[in-house]
Parts: structure tokens; C-alpha cells; sequence
């Protein structure tokens, strides 16, 4: 999966591999799990967020942890972090030869996505050693027994962004049916705009859900504001998951599911070049609301579990 990046400002936007989420998205759903926190977690989270990269520390403990969602974007297109040290040995932990896959074998991108093979035909391909769940696996074992602030806030950020990207259904599969080594999460899959008159890839389309969703809103006349929309969907009765889902803690279940929600919502009844329908769209957006709350919620549990 080659996905070629582009530093731009705070956020590495990439052309090829989108966000998994734009910011906006990764900033709601940390933004749903700090609704969530205890008292002790944030009070811990305050200390380890002001050891990290200077600028992502922030005096509001929760604009701070709702800005850490991004650093692993960040990340990619700017080498002049506190943490490019370890960046080459984090980035060659689960393959060893993992430069030699090209421009998505460097500065630990393979961390955020994980491509269960969906459609395809023969023999089922293989998942790349190098992947979200063995990275989150490793995250959260790692937060879990570290003393060093630092090292931490590196942790933390990882666990913060990977939960996220993982309720992104094109984070976890890549489809066969249209291209023989898979379309990279729907990286290679083109569609139409739905509003304007040129091609998207699918994966980008899908990243910036979660913000279209927030523009539906204020367009319906609600608030766009991150704390108001946290308030908005954690009390909508209709984006609710059910507590044996929040408490699913196992990452693996979550990948499966992803898959099959990509299989069901994002590739269903579309063709390459195809326009999105109405019901296509408006399907999506209630999907992402949902994906973004129990994304928060189990990002939620994961934290507590490790500082409280």
C-alpha cells in the first residue's frame, strides 16, 4: 500500500492515504472520550500531555488531549519532533526489512491501518506484519508500564489517534474486487464528487465524514462546537452503542467489524466512477456519528483502565 504524503501546516495531508478521519473527526472523538474520563485519568493525562511534542501542550488539558489525536499525522511530514530518536526503531519493531516497502515503510505509518482482505478472488492475501492492532496491542501495554512522562505522551498519542482511525471502516480492509493487490482501503477506488464535477478517492471521501456530518448540523441550525457536539451525540438516543460493545475492548473484534461495515456501507451497490446517492450519503453520515461515538467511548474505557 504506497500512500505518498505532503506536510502541510500542523497536519500531514495526504493525497494518496487520507487522515483516517480529517482532524476534525480525530479531534470529536477525543473530544467524546474526555466526556468520559475520570477525575484521576485527566489529572494524570495533564501531566503526561505537557511532556510531549511543545506544540501540542496546551494549559486546557482537554484542547491538549484533543490536539494529541492528530500527532500521529502530524508526525509523518514533519521530522523536526521531540521524538524523531526513537521514530526509526518504533518504526521497524513488527519488520525488521520494513524500509524496503517504500514511502509507507518509514516514520511509522503502517501503524494505522490494518487490511483484512475483503472480495477478492484465489487465495486470501496476506496482512502486513506492521499494523494497527499489533501497534495499539504494543500502545497500550506500553502506557501501562512506562514511569517516563515522555514516553507516555508518545503512547498516549498512538492509542488516541489508532482508536479513532480504527472506527474508520476503510482503516481496516482492502478490497480486491477491482484491483488485484487491493485498493488500499479505498485508496484506489474513484468515485464521483457528490456535489461537484470531479473524482474522489474513496478512503478521503470516507475520512471527512465525521466533518460532514458537524457542517449537516450547523446547517440544521446546531451548534458546530467541539464541546456542543460531544454534549449533542452523547445524548442522542440514536447514536448510542450498547454497553457490551463499549466494554469490547478487543481490537481484533473491532477491525472484523470495520471490515464488514466497509463490505456493507462503504463498497455496497458502488462502482468505480459511480456518483454517491442520496441514501448513500445520508446513510454514511449516520454510520460516522455512530462510529464516532463509540470510538470515544472506548477510547474512554482504554484510558481509564491505564491511569485510573
Amino acid at each position: 500500500m504506497k500512500r505518498t504524503i505532503v506536510g502541510l501546516g500542523l497536519i500531514a495531508l495526504l493525497p494518496f492515504q487520507g487522515l483516517a478521519w480529517s482532524a476534525d473527526g480525530h479531534n470529536q472523538i477525543a473530544d467524546i472520550a474526555w466526556s468520559k474520563l475520570t477525575p484521576k485519568a485527566k489529572a494524570r493525562l495533564t501531566v503526561i500531555l505537557n511532556a510531549g511534542e511543545p506544540r501540542f501542550r496546551n494549559s486546557d488539558t482537554r484542547k491538549a488531549w484533543q490536539d494529541a489525536s492528530t500527532f500521529s499525522d502530524f508526525m509523518k511530514g514533519n521530522t523536526e519532533t521531540i521524538f524523531e530518536p526513537i521514530i526509526p526503531t518504533m518504526n521497524s519493531i513488527f519488520n525488521k526489512d520494513i524500509e524496503s516497502i517504500g514511502s509507507e515503510g518509514v516514520r511509522c505509518k503502517t501503524w494505522h491501518y490494518y487490511d483484512i482482505p475483503i472480495r477478492f478472488k484465489g487465495a486470501k492475501p496476506g496482512v502486513d506484519t506492521s499494523n494497527a492492532y499489533a501497534a495499539l496491542t504494543m500502545a497500550q501495554a506500553e502506557l501501562a508500564k512506562t514511569k517516563d512522562p515522555k514516553m507516555q505522551c508518545w503512547w498516549s498519542y498512538w492509542i488516541n489517534h489508532i482508536v479513532g482511525d480504527l472506527h474508520q471502516p476503510l482503516h481496516c480492509v482492502s478490497n480486491h474486487e477491482h484491483h488485484e493487490e487491493g485498493d488500499a482501503g479505498g485508496n484506489k477506488f474513484m468515485i464521483k464528487s457528490p456535489d461537484q464535477d470531479r473524482e474522489l478517492r474513496l478512503h478521503g471521501f470516507w475520512d471527512g465524514a465525521i466533518g460532514a456530518a458537524i457542517k449537516a448540523d450547523r446547517e440544521a441550525g446546531l451548534s458546530p462546537n467541539i464541546e456542543e457536539v460531544t454534549k449533542r451525540w452523547t445524548s442522542d438516543p440514536a447514536l448510542q452503542p450498547s454497553e457490551k460493545e463499549v466494554k469490547n475492548l478487543d481490537v481484533m473484534d473491532w477491525i472484523n467489524n470495520g471490515a464488514k461495515l466497509a463490505d456493507k456501507f462503504a463498497y455496497d451497490g458502488l462502482q468505480p466512477k459511480d456518483r454517491p446517492s442520496s441514501k448513500y450519503l445520508a446513510d454514511q453520515l449516520l454510520l460516522c456519528k455512530k462510529q464516532a461515538v463509540l470510538a470515544g467511548y472506548r477510547l474512554a474505557a482504554i484510558m481509564n483502565k491505564i491511569l485510573d
